[in-house]
């Protein structure tokens, strides 16, 4: 009778263990069933398993950050891109980034738009090859001040390439600037412009 209740323990404790085994093994998919056995039967020091993708911090920047940075790139990709055949000045293509800009800075860089290198002689030469000038930008934020709800301030590098017929120059030195954007009205809006 004793041997009887004995293994009728033993094959309890094997039928436990077993299901455990089971049920633990189906519970950790990324482990094989090596280490699930060893886990279960043995003390092992606990460590601190290497980061997975849900671990590491990938956040981007918030929403508003990313729209206010879109909005600088897109209203100073326009305004620093030329047409010196048709445009009198850079003022002209302030003029077509004015969707970008507050109506304030709109209406101060329609009538007073100055960058280190304004309609000259350069332009001239542009003007008579048909030249159009592009502007690749890229915003950064190296000290800038802390981002807020409805104020956002970055610097932008802009990089001009003047395009006549199948030649390309690029302009020097390129142009570095920086901008405020605004939430205004549930836009973000270019401000100020500071060389």
């Amino acid at each position: 009778m004793r041997a009887r209740r004995l293994v009728v323990v033993v094959l309890v404790v094997a039928v436990i263990g077993f299901l455990a085994y089971m049920y633990l093994s189906r519970t950790n998919d990324g482990e094989d069933s090596a280490s699930v056995a060893a886990s279960t039967t043995t003390s092992a020091p606990t460590t601190t398993p290497a980061a997975t993708p849900a671990d590491v911090d990938t956040t981007e920047p918030p929403t508003a950050s990313r729209d206010a940075e879109e909005a600088a790139q897109q209203g100073l990709t326009v305004a620093f891109t030329w047409y010196p055949a048709t445009d009198t000045n850079q003022n002209d293509a302030y003029g077509r980034a004015r969707n970008w800009l507050t109506g304030k800075l709109a209406d101060r860089m329609i009538i007073d738009a100055r960058t280190e290198r304004g309609p000259g002689v350069q332009w001239d030469e542009w003007a008579q090859q048909h030249a159009k000038v592009i502007a690749d930008v890229s915003i950064g934020c190296s000290g800038c001040p802390e981002d807020t709800d409805t104020v956002v301030q970055r610097v932008a590098t802009i990089k001009q390439t003047a395009i006549a017929g199948s030649n390309t120059d690029t302009v020097e030195p390129d142009t570095t600037v920086w901008v405020q954007v605004v939430r205004e009205g549930g836009r973000w809006l270019i401000n100020d412009i500071r060389y």
